[in-house]
């Protein structure tokens, strides 16, 4: 034989031939059947309705010979060459290459079937006999069809056709070949489609192959008792239909159920999983469903859902997990069962004694994260028939949901808690990193978590936080970054997952050799305007599996919150720097200014005391400006102090009843609410979180300013609130002259004024104090106002009752 063959799927062709590798071909469908009567032919019949049924089953069965290496016959009869040709090409046949290549040929029925003007079956036998052998040089296979509409015309006699079909069913289970004849129903007799069906091992109707019960083999279809042996097929392929159908009925049945309790949006997964038990228990005839949690190494096992109807077996229940059925599952296959305890040498169990359980269908369902669990099914009398292979299939159908349906709600848990450590507002940074290391080492099964600082240009690696405080796994604060794991992330790789550092190539590093770290996963944080940094988890157990990919993005999604918190407090470090130095130079100005400003204003005192008499007006008026510029600039700088120190002279938060606060801003400015004649409306206001002598100045300020610019009518304010949430949005109201929409935003700014002193005085402060102490308290301020038509200014604080 040739050393080169025509072939593109080797690996296939090798393993399925025949009606096999049909099997594996999306195109087909079946059979399902075994065959118990004769030997398996490759010989099968088409037996179509219309032409498309026909070129869908015929233009696939080409195809994948050619895909397979084979070399492929067609022979066309009411279709001719080009009209076939056109349709494999539609189908995605490069006929130009296979024809070239002499893989395919498209010939014709006057070359084959009626060479010489008749039909003779044996030249056609030879001519195949000689093609096949040909093939078996240069080629995986051979196989042909044909269309046999032919022999309407051709006058060929029924026995000849016969002939040559029961021969050609001889022929083709002796050489890698198959044969695929096409016969139209419509025109062909039902009693000739009746004994075509009867030489055809296999029928093929709909793209479906069918193992054919009413064959005949050619021995018997001419022999003597060829009537007898049909009766005697024929009556057990009644039985055989009736039950085979009963079967596709009931797993049709049972499929559908499945999928309408695993759609419902409306069902928890315990309610479903309570579903699926009673539909597994219909569907295998067996008592009860049950999951439950096992630990080999712990020889553990704990029932947690069940439909089980006796106390003896209800959720709750911990027994040895040697005496249960389960070890079958865990030690054995996929889906492994017991129908009789005593021949499976679990008869002394507790499950079998005391539980009475006698068959069992279970399947082990391994977690990356979460204890492994047992999903079963069981019941107190014995199986002596045993689970068939479709009971089988459908118990691991329903185990891959229950293993997935697990594992989301496991992902989701701890996606929800990593969630609500980051959101948790009354936690520091290192609470929250402690928070976070403990959920790695539990999702990822590892017993460190850490920060680091890394140096590529130093190579220096130097643990800044970690879950190990007591060193049991890194026993160093600093070491080479050569000699350590993530050494791989500053080379670049964003997220590294390490379970075989021998073969990964870490032989001979500090990390391995001398502190023993068998399993590493870690992320490279890269931070703006101070040192990058690795966040990773180790352990010095080994790992048998590798990370999946789930676990790596759960890493990297934690990773981006560390980056995140990382760069906060490295922002809020720099902020406090800028704060602290504000206030130096806050304390500068209250200290040193004030004395020069005092020394002006003790001058300016003198002068008025001893000189003022000899002052003319315009003298007078001079030393005036003087004294009230003095006074004006005693007060902004005072007012600057306050302001730098909001943050860090305020007093610690604490519950706030804002009623009581605003009682004691109207008490303090009560002269000028009486001078001003001004009506204060209050509703009831809750109680917050927060510094209530910052909250005082913040309304304080605000009643002033509605006071201040009230224009020329006595001024009516409004003190109200309103819950959004876990914020308290507080409202202070007037009807004075409003503002600009333009100059909303300016009001805040220090000493940005929208008025000249003339008009009204101020140091142009107040409301960017405000400001400042409302973002202390963690919330924004804002002013809504139109001019002529009042202002009000909210600011909004958290509630105290708020979580």
């Amino acid at each position: 034989m040739s050393k080169t063959k025509h072939n593109t799927k080797s690996d296939e062709s090798g393993a399925h031939r025949g009606v096999e590798s049909l099997q594996t071909s999306p195109d087909f469908r079946g059979p399902v059947e075994s065959s118990r009567h004769h030997e398996s032919n490759d010989h099968l019949a088409l037996v179509y309705d219309s032409r498309d049924e026909q070129l869908q089953t015929a233009i696939p069965f080409v195809r994948q010979g050619l895909e397979r290496g084979e070399r492929c016959l067609y022979i066309v009869d009411e279709h001719d060459r080009a009209e076939i040709k056109s349709v494999m090409e539609r189908a995605g046949i490069d006929t130009e290459a296979a024809l070239e290549s002499g893989a395919l040929t498209i010939d014709t029925v006057e070359n084959t079937y009626l060479r010489n003007g008749d039909f003779d079956p044996d030249q056609m036998l030879s001519r195949l006999s000689t093609e096949i052998a040909d093939a078996a040089d240069a080629y995986e296979g051979f196989r042909v069809t044909g269309e046999m509409t032919w022999m309407l015309d051709a006058a060929v006699g029924l026995e000849d056709l016969i002939e040559y079909e029961t021969k050609l069913d001889q022929l083709t289970p002796c050489a890698d070949a198959i044969a695929l004849c096409q016969y139209d129903r419509e025109r062909l007799s039902a009693e000739l489609i009746q004994d075509i069906i009867e030489t055809h091992p296999y029928v093929v109707q709909n793209q479906t192959i069918c193992q054919n019960f009413y064959y005949t083999p050619p021995e018997e279809f001419f022999g003597a008792e060829s009537t007898e042996n049909t009766v005697d097929r024929m009556l057990e392929t009644l039985h055989d239909r009736s039950t085979t159908k009963n079967e596709l009925k009931e797993r049709r049945r049972s499929l559908q159920r499945q999928n309408e309790i695993m759609a419902d949006g409306s069902q928890s997964f315990e309610e479903k999983l309570q579903s699926v038990f009673e539909l597994g228990c219909e569907r295998f005839d067996l008592d009860f469903g049950g999951l439950a949690r096992v630990d080999p190494d712990e020889n553990s096992f704990e029932l947690e859902h069940t439909n089980a109807p006796c106390e003896t077996f209800e959720p709750g229940l911990e027994l040895p997990l040697s005496e249960t059925f389960c070890p079958a599952v865990i030690d054995g296959p996929d889906v492994a069962t017991v129908t009789e305890p005593s021949v499976a040498d679990i008869g002394e169990t507790t499950a079998h004694q005391e539980c009475e359980l006698s068959t069992y269908i279970g399947t082990h369902l391994p977690f990356e994260a979460a204890s492994d669990r047992t999903f079963f099914f069981a019941a107190s009398d014995s199986r002596p028939e045993g689970f068939t292979d479709d009971e089988r299939a459908f118990h691991r159908l329903l185990s891959q949901w229950v293993r997935y349906e697990l594992q989301q709600e496991e992902r989701e848990r701890h996606q929800r808690t990593l969630y609500e450590i980051a959101a948790d507002t009354d936690r520091t940074f290192e609470e929250k990193l402690d928070a976070i290391f403990a959920l790695g080492c539990e999702r990822f099964d590892l017993e460190a978590g850490c920060i680091a600082r890394i140096d590529e240009s130093s190579n220096e690696l130097e643990i800044e936080l970690t879950s190990d405080p007591a060193e049991t796994v890194l026993t160093d604060r600093t070491v080479p970054l050569s000699e350590a794991y993530c050494q791989t992330i500053a080379s670049g790789r964003e997220t590294v997952s390490i379970t075989d550092p021998a073969g990964d190539g870490f032989e001979g590093i500090a990390a391995y050799e001398e502190y023993g770290i068998e399993t590493y996963l870690g992320t490279r944080i890269e931070l703006e305007e101070c040192q990058n940094r690795t966040f990773f988890f180790v352990s010095s157990e080994e790992r048998s599996r590798e990370f999946s990919p789930a676990e790596r993005t759960f890493h990297h999604l934690m990773g981006q919150w560390v980056k995140y918190e990382l760069q906060q407090k490295h922002r809020e470090e720099a902020l406090r720097e800028s704060n602290e130095r504000l206030e130096q130079f806050a304390y500068a100005a209250s200290h040193d200014l004030q004395e020069p400003l005092r020394m002006i204003s003790s001058y300016l005192e003198l002068i008025d005391s001893q000189y003022g008499d000899e002052l003319d007006d315009t003298g007078r008026e001079f030393l005036e400006f003087a004294v009230d510029g003095a006074e004006r600039m005693r007060k902004m700088i005072e007012a600057l102090l306050t302001y730098s120190r909001v943050e860090t002279h305020g007093n610690n938060f604490e519950p706030v009843e804002l009623d009581d606060v605003v009682a004691d801003v109207r008490e303090s400015i009560s002269i000028r609410i009486d001078e001003q004649d001004a009506e204060i409306t209050v509703d009831a206001l809750p109680c917050v979180i927060g510094d209530q002598s910052q909250l005082r100045q913040v309304l304080q300020n605000l009643f002033t300013n509605a006071i201040k610019y009230s224009g020329e009518g006595s001024p009516r304010i409004r003190v109200s609130s309103e819950r959004r949430g876990g914020e308290v949005i507080v409202s202070v109201s007037d009807d004075g002259i409003g503002i600009d929409s333009d100059d909303t935003a300016r009001v805040f700014d220090v000493f940005d004024r929208l008025h000249s002193r003339r008009e009204y005085e101020g140091t142009g402060i107040g409301l960017a104090i405000c400001e400042r102490i409302v973002e202390r308290h963690g919330g924004d301020i804002w002013v809504d106002s139109e001019p002529g038509e009042g202002s009000t200014f909210s600011f909004s604080l958290r509630a105290a009752d708020a979580r």
